[in-house]
């Protein structure tokens, strides 16, 4: 025979609010308490229901792991031979973690387990604010398990068991992140007679209170975009919806996939040139301008119908998953090589490449020629088409050096176009062996380049169309020592 628990919520401490079903349950069984300070306990008096009280616990114990593990040990122990009614504030499903933890370690073969709801403070605090409820939807999370990434500011958010001044501080702090100091917040707590009573202040006074209880919670209506302070990946998708909509900015409706791509261009190369210069500010700033552009053709896909952000993310997401094996799998690794490895493995299986041919052919075609070029060969490189050393490697560029001085000499034009293409793709294959990437490489350099030639111009005795090379190159000397580095041009 299977033994019983039964599970009750008690409310949010008002006796109205005790429900038929839970008064029937208290009266049946071997009624433990999960805290005696509870506004219903003078009715259970009243009405002669006998209790324990597992408030002892929380006294004794060293942690919350080790309360939970205290009063789980009780309530199996008391569940032995009779039905144990166990009653908690609130509703059972919602903030109670020892009824979590319970339910988690209960074999179901073994227990007849049954919920009686309760009124919760989450519906006592919709009531208390009355006409300042937002039917948008509401967002129901205990103060302990408050995080940045669980706020909504589109919703009403209610946040559960600020039972402490620190509690308060820490959810203060927490929600500063999201909402500005002057927000108007909604502070709910249950009074002498255990009705539960809201009053208005700004969110910065949170923690300013001279009581807190377990009754403590707060309420914050939804807030408007412009009164933001901090955003989130959302409010960037609903500023794009709004700017792309009929009543939106005229520049932003008549952008399409096609007139964006050299802005997708540039907000690239931006972002590089930012990690260059270890600016961070300036990186958050091109980061945030590049990411403009994923959510722009992403809105642009969806009023089109083609696709929406939640199937770019969706699409990342699945595919990190499923080239981490090691990670999300039962894949083991030695090193960041075989992950490498496993990785190309992977991407071909999804390409449904055939051939070693199509994975080459799959690196696209708009790449910088050196960046391209250094990829193919990567590539090749892993089914082993590879020089076994760098000396290969400079003999090999030195011979494409004499063939293109050939052509040249020849005056061979179109040998001429074929050859210097076969020495740059051997300079990008010495600085595959080198470990440099060869368009950031000659980026640098042209950068340096023109420093270097606005050093000469600077300091040139007269324009430089009236100097010979002689003096040009003299001057560019000493821009070589002005700026002089470990490497040189």
């Amino acid at each position: 025979m299977k033994k019983r628990i039964t599970i009750v919520g008690l409310g949010s401490g008002d006796e109205d609010q005790l429900t038929l079903g839970a008064i029937k349950a208290l009266k049946r069984g071997y009624v433990i308490l999960r805290t005696g300070d509870h506004g219903v306990v003078p009715f259970l008096e009243r009405e002669g229901i006998s209790f324990i009280t597992l408030d002892h616990v929380y006294e004794s114990a060293q942690s919350f792991e080790e309360a939970y593990a205290a009063m789980i040990g009780i309530i199996l122990d008391k569940a032995e031979d009779q039905e144990v009614i166990l009653a908690v504030p609130g509703h059972p499903m919602i903030g109670e973690r020892l009824v979590l933890e319970l339910l988690s370690q209960l074999n179901q073969q073994d227990f007849q387990i049954d919920i009686v709801p309760g009124i919760g403070r989450a519906e006592a605090a919709m009531a208390a604010v009355g006409k300042y409820y937002d039917f948008q939807g509401i967002k129901i999370i205990t103060a302990l398990d408050l995080d940045i990434s669980h706020i909504d500011t589109y919703m009403t958010t209610l946040v559960l068991d600020i039972g402490s001044p620190l509690i308060a501080s820490d959810v203060k702090l927490t929600l500063l992140r999201a909402y500005p100091p002057e927000t108007l917040v909604y502070l709910c707590k249950n009074d002498q007679n255990a009705k539960l009573k809201c009053k208005k202040i700004a969110l910065y006074e949170l923690d300013r209170l001279k009581e807190y209880d377990p009754t403590t919670c707060l309420y914050i209506p939804p807030i408007e975009l412009i009164k933001l302070e901090e955003f989130d990946f959302k409010h960037l998708v609903r500023i794009m919806e709004i700017l792309r909509s009929p009543e939106g900015c005229p520049w932003d409706r008549e952008q399409t996939h096609e007139s964006l791509k050299q802005n997708l261009l540039e907000e690239t190369y931006e972002v590089l040139e930012a990690i260059e210069m270890e600016d961070y500010d300036k990186i958050i700033e091109e980061l945030g301008d590049l990411l403009l552009q994923i959510v722009f053709h992403s809105q642009i896909g969806k009023e089109h119908g083609e696709f929406d952000i939640r199937d770019v993310t969706t699409r990342i997401c699945q595919k990190m998953i499923d080239r981490h094996p090691h990670i999300f799998g039962d894949i083991i690794v030695k090193d960041a090589e075989q992950v490498l490895e496993n990785w190309e493995a992977i991407k071909k299986k999804e390409k449904q490449h055939t051939s070693h041919t199509q994975v080459l052919k799959d690196i696209p075609v708009i790449l910088p020629s050196l960046m391209r070029a250094y990829k193919v060969q990567k590539k090749a490189a892993l089914v082993g088409f590879d020089w076994d050393s760098i000396e290969d490697v400079v003999k090999k560029l030195e011979e494409e050096l004499f063939e293109l001085k050939d052509a040249y000499e020849k005056g061979q034009q179109e040998k001429i176009n074929e050859e210097l293409g076969d020495l740059l793709f051997s300079v990008v294959n010495l600085a595959r062996f080198l470990k440099v990437e060869p368009e950031l490489a000659l980026k640098a350099t042209t950068e340096k380049f023109i420093d270097r030639f606005e050093y000469i111009e600077k300091m040139a005795p007269r324009p430089l169309e009236e100097m010979t090379l002689e003096e040009m190159d003299k001057l560019w000397n000493d821009a070589k020592i002005a700026f002089s580095k470990d490497f040189d041009v």
